[in-house]
């Protein structure tokens, strides 16, 4: 077994910075930017949070994906009825419920541009082995956070050398199904932000275009539907309505039937259809599961309870094995392959 897809969560940042890379100091950030949103759409935002968010403090934004919850909802509604306005009709939303879809895309774009606004480096002792494996087995490499230290650690490697690694479906800057298309795929490989990045931004000619990092500043609080910060509930919505991650999903499935081993690192658990996927995919003797996941106790009791987690999150049929480590960073065992004992 040498090729694998690579799946990462947020706990990379987390690791380096528990409280800076947190969803609540994110929303917080974007809330506090007076560019973003003005005092009635934060108004109208806290009117769909739950009582208790709001009571008694005041001037609080939302703090997670849960409480994201209502809002998306909301925008949802909006952009239903707005599927059936037509220009020399009457208006369906007051002024307020035509602006409310972007003021919440702006928010969501905000909190994660914020993920890509420090100066925070992945260690070169996780990152060199990470690296060599990738340009030595095509490994494929997801991600499912919005910051951007694996991407910045990628750039100007062999990772993203020519056309003899990762791809990620943007050539010159715009975005195209057909950039995905690999005339060596056992030798190429996929590069997939599955819940987006505020760098993809839908220009008004209807290209979806990627800015550098450097543009965080000038582009950040842009309505952007390419980005999947959003309760559970809605995550598949967000996803089928923007065709770049559309088109990441489909890769995903790709890869996954070129590999027979996927790794997961720093990522939690909490996404149904990805466990969904894998559990799909991951099935039988030969194909496994490594989990690479932060322990806070190490005790024989807690690893029975992560282990009981995972085979809830992943189905019996899915064989796996977990690496339990006091700091993911120090796991540099990518072309480990594990041997399971026959009962």
């Amino acid at each position: 077994m040498s090729r694998k897809l690579l799946l990462f969560g947020n706990g990379l940042g987390r690791c380096l910075n528990l409280q800076k890379y947190d969803l609540a100091a994110a929303l917080q950030s974007a809330w506090q930017d007076p560019q973003i949103l003005n005092a009635h759409e934060k108004s109208l935002i806290q009117q769909c949070l739950p009582t208790d968010v709001i009571e008694p403090i005041g001037d609080q934004p939302p703090s997670s994906e849960d409480e994201l919850d209502a809002l998306q909802r909301v925008v949802m509604a909006c952009d239903e009825i707005l599927k059936y306005q037509r220009a020399d009709g009457a208006d369906w939303l007051t002024k307020h419920g035509l602006s409310f879809p972007a003021a919440i895309r702006r928010f969501i774009h905000g909190a994660a541009c914020y993920f890509h606004e420090g100066s925070d480096i992945l260690p070169k002792s996780f990152l060199d082995p990470l690296i060599t494996h990738i340009t030595n087995k095509k490994s494929h490499v997801a991600t499912l956070n919005y910051d951007e230290l694996l991407y910045r650690s990628f750039v100007g490697t062999d990772v993203f050398k020519g056309y003899s690694c990762l791809f990620d479906g943007f050539t010159h800057g715009t975005f195209s199904s057909n950039n995905l298309d690999r005339f060596s795929p056992l030798t190429q490989g996929y590069y997939l932000h599955l819940h987006g990045s505020p760098l993809y931004l839908t220009d008004p000619q209807g290209a979806v275009r990627k800015y550098a990092m450097g543009d965080i500043g000038l582009i950040k609080g842009t309505s952007s539907i390419h980005l999947v910060l959003a309760h559970i509930n809605h995550k598949l919505n967000i996803i089928r309505s923007s065709e770049v991650l559309t088109e990441y999903w489909k890769r995903l499935e790709e890869a996954m039937l070129e590999v027979n081993e996927v790794t997961l690192v720093g990522y939690g658990g909490g996404d149904i259809h990805l466990n969904e996927l894998v559990n799909k995919h991951f099935k039988g003797p030969t194909k496994q599961c490594l989990i690479v996941q932060y322990l806070h106790h190490d005790t024989p009791e807690h690893r029975k309870e992560k282990f009981s987690y995972w085979r809830s999150k992943l189905g019996r049929d899915v064989r796996f094995a977990v690496f339990f480590r006091s700091n993911i960073l120090d796991f540099d065992q990518w072309d480990y392959v594990h041997t399971f004992t026959t009962p």
